[in-house]
């Protein structure tokens, strides 16, 4: 990357051009233009149509032409014969700034810069999702509300440099940034944020598309090799990359500023890399890339092994670690007699279930060993476990003590969590009907905190919690530990409410008696078809429904409970689980009015639009007076060309949300295809007047003027869409066509329409421009490939 301005920085710093010479001379609205030659190198001036021409000339070379309309012929007569200089002024100033964002070895854009990028997108979608409404579907969407980040490290580079030479080190670094550089797509940022780290931010980014491109950047990367000066040999580097997606891998953070979201996005791809480093060919994951999303699967290690069958992991709170988790312990590391130059086949050790979660490790207890001759062992690898994996544990045969499975907690005197799991086996079968409770003990936000005694601390918290448990409940009620601050317990024959009030009692006893604030999850079965072993994984969602109410925070599992699961499955683009569980919703409660919006935008999101209109049909029906299922209901009726329906809805979203913008730019478009082209324009303007940060009211502007024949109004409405969202992909497809329309740089049009099918493949106007700028160039066979990719051959 040079520091020299080419054609491409006009359009990237075009708002920072745009203000520099609005200060000298005000206009009322301006594009720049690209052509490949200008009559004049000098100021224009047109009064008959109030504009006035600059070119921009760098070098003795036309980088472009800014148009200005201004309405003062006086200011622009007397500003004339200095313009020249000024618009020199503006090219020099945008240089100097281009230069102070790269850093000056790579030519890559510097870390800072990445995060100033970071904090503009994590804000955008921010503030995308803090609309009122959701944003466009289809071919109106201007973001996917998704951002990538890919990590890339590399080791080996300071070893090179000491043992050969700083100067064959900076060679080969600059080869490893051309390969990194050479991979990244047309959208992509690509940052170098340490010595031997790079970094890539993908805009519009899916897991599949971080995996693809960490690994491409990877291949390239391992190719890149130098002859050692004395020796012949081919040097080089072992790169691995780790990656993290936004808002998916946010869980717990999303309430932080934008500046502090894309700091820890940062550190979450970075933490991934450091994973993918120390997980590579001697783990048990073959390869060197990996997602942040994958550390709690996969990512976790034995650190330290600890006295009373403990183990200390690395799995913590950063990455979606929780108390009751359970995991099995594999192992390559282990010593074998006769040839050892084969590759060891990962050996199952046993399982371990987590107790204690911290900010970045765990402390587990050991469930199981797969063969008491091999122990746990610091760095055996740690594989999350599903409930269905999950070891069987069940009680003593009958006419055997039991006793053998009753170890008391030292400090609660409650089961153990293992010995809990094997009496609840027994206890569900001996029982018609059973509660779960699951208490968690927020030891962080007691209001005594700073004036804590000895006596306080946090185990003895726990004891005198289970103290008080012990108490309230009766004696056939089965307690044990769920983790290092939680606790369950086991109900037979008691019913949802009389169990509630209990535990409403229990919280206020402990809240008065000890400071401390708590959470309690309760689990009824039965319960629709869930069965017995399911509980417990019910009683933890309940527990996350109630850490979000108010106190005394207790949540029963059922409608609302399903529904923020099945929430956070959408979330993390798992569609047809949450589908699953927004159904399981509804049976249990079929007045669930937003498991039945959540329904149908699931089935709207995989194109089933007439299942979706019935769900929204069925929520409006419920909640007549909210705008957003009759913006939903509107939408989904328009994608079955039922316009006379959407109008309808989307008129009656307006009546009861005035400021509806995207309600106004349907009811635009639907007046636009009826040849009603004032009344889609007057909807469009008063959608631009409504949300002046938003770019679609100008894209849609623009294809209006179009139609009108009014070219340079379409480019001026393009150029303000733009600079609102530089990844607008419509609007990048419709500006690449009215360069080749205008006859203008088609290598700049190439590009505009390369960001855009890469921001969305599907986007069959992107491969057609595309298409068309490289029939241009005379690239004929990449014309006819582009062709083939829109599906027009």
């Amino acid at each position: 990357m040079t520091t020299r301005l080419v054609r491409r920085d006009l359009l990237d710093l075009e708002q920072r051009l745009r203000d520099s010479l609005y200060r000298v001379l005000p206009f009322e609205a301006h594009a720049v233009y690209f052509p490949r030659q200008t009559r004049s190198s000098e100021p224009e001036w047109l009064p008959d149509e109030g504009k006035l021409l600059l070119p921009l000339v760098r070098q003795g070379e036309l980088l472009g032409v800014f148009m200005a309309r201004v309405p003062d012929a006086e200011r622009v007569a007397a500003l004339l014969p200095s313009l020249p200089g000024i618009v020199g002024l503006c090219l020099d100033n945008l240089e100097l700034y281009k230069a102070g964002r790269l850093d000056p070895r790579s030519g890559l854009a510097t870390r800072e810069v990445l995060l100033e990028r970071l904090a503009s997108e994590t804000e955008g979608i921010q503030a995308a999702f803090a609309r009122d409404f959701g944003q466009e579907g289809g071919d109106a969407s201007t973001r996917s509300g998704t951002l990538g980040i890919v990590v890339i490290r590399f080791d080996g580079v300071r070893e090179l440099a000491k043992t050969i030479s700083y100067g064959f080190a900076d060679r080969l670094v600059e080869k490893l940034v051309d390969a990194f550089s050479g991979e990244l797509p047309e959208q992509a940022l690509g940052a170098r944020i340490a010595d031997r780290a790079f970094a890539a931010l993908l805009p519009e980014a899916t897991r599949p598309q971080c995996e693809s491109l960490a690994a491409a950047i990877l291949r390239a990367m391992e190719q890149v090799r130098l002859p050692d000066p004395l020796t012949g040999r081919q040097l080089g580097v072992q790169p691995h990359a780790g990656y993290a997606l936004y808002p998916q891998d946010m869980d717990g953070t999303r309430q932080r500023g934008s500046d502090e979201q894309g700091r820890i996005l940062l550190h979450k791809a970075e933490l991934a890399a450091e994973v993918a480093r120390t997980r590579g060919p001697g783990g048990l994951q073959t390869g060197r890339v990996m997602g942040y999303g994958r550390l709690l699967l996969e990512g976790g290690h034995i650190r330290q092994v600890m006295p009373l069958s403990r183990v200390l992991t690395s799995l913590g709170r950063s990455v979606g670690a929780r108390e009751g988790q359970h995991f099995s312990v594999w192992s390559v590391n282990y010593a074998v007699k006769g040839d050892e130059s084969e590759a060891l086949q990962p050996l199952y050790k046993g399982e371990i279930v987590l107790l204690e979660v911290r900010e970045s490790e765990s402390v587990a207890e050991i469930l199981h060993l797969g063969d008491p001759a091999w122990p746990l062992e610091p760095d055996d690898a740690l594989t999350l476990l599903q409930d269905e994996q999950r070891l069987s544990v069940t009680a003593a045969p009958e006419g055997q003590d039991d006793g053998v499975f009753h170890r008391p907690d030292p400090l609660t005197g409650l089961l153990r969590h293992g010995d809990f799991l094997a009496h609840l086996a027994r206890a569900c079968s001996e029982c018609e009907r059973f509660s779960l409770a699951l208490l968690h003990v927020d030891l962080t936000r007691g209001e005594g905190d700073a004036a804590m005694q000895p006596m306080t601390q946090p185990e003895h918290i726990m004891a005198r919690v289970a103290e008080l448990c012990r108490s309230a409940c009766d004696k056939k009620v089965l307690g044990g530990r769920f983790g290092l601050n939680s606790l369950i317990f086991f109900h037979p024959d008691l019913e949802a409410e009389p169990l509630r009030k209990l535990y409403e009692t229990l919280s206020a006893d402990i809240a008065s008696r000890l400071d401390v604030r708590t959470g309690v999850g309760l689990a009824c079965w039965p319960f629709l078809d869930f069965r017995p072993s399911d509980m417990l994984e019910c009683a933890r969602k309940a527990l996350e429904y109630a850490l979000l109410l108010p106190a005394p925070r207790i949540g029963a599992f059922g409608s609302l409970a399903l529904n923020i699961s099945a929430d956070k499955r959408h979330c993390r683009g798992d569609i047809f689980g949450a589908i699953e569980e927004y159904k399981l919703a509804l049976l249990a409660d079929e007045d669930n009015v937003l498991a039945w919006n959540s329904l149908g935008v699931c089935l709207a999101t995989l194109g089933r639009h007439a299942e979706a209109r019935r769900f929204f049909e069925e929520a409006l029906q419920r909640t007549p007076d909210d705008p957003a299922l009759a913006y939903n209901l509107g939408a989904v009726c328009q994608s079955l060309h039922d316009n006379e329906a959407a109008a309808e809805h989307f008129r009656n979203c307006i009546r009861l949300s005035p400021s509806h913008l995207y309600a106004l730019i349907r009811l635009g478009q639907l007046n636009e295809a009826e040849d009603r082209l004032e009344e889609a324009r007057e909807r469009f303007e008063a959608a631009a007047a409504l949300d002046t940060g938003s770019p679609l009211p100008y894209r849609h502007l623009a294809r209006l003027a179009l139609r009108l024949g009014k070219a340079d109004k379409a480019r001026e409405h393009l150029h303000q869409a733009l600079l609102r969202n530089p990844r607008d992909v419509a609007a990048l497809s419709l500006m690449a066509t009215l360069y080749l329309d205008g006859g203008e740089d088609p290598e700049l049009a190439e590009s505009l329409a390369r960001q855009s099918v890469a921001l969305r493949p599907g986007h069959k106007n992107g491969w057609l421009a595309l298409s068309r700028a490289l029939e241009v160039q005379g690239r004929l066979a990449d014309a006819r490939e582009a062709l083939l990719k829109a599906g027009e051959l």
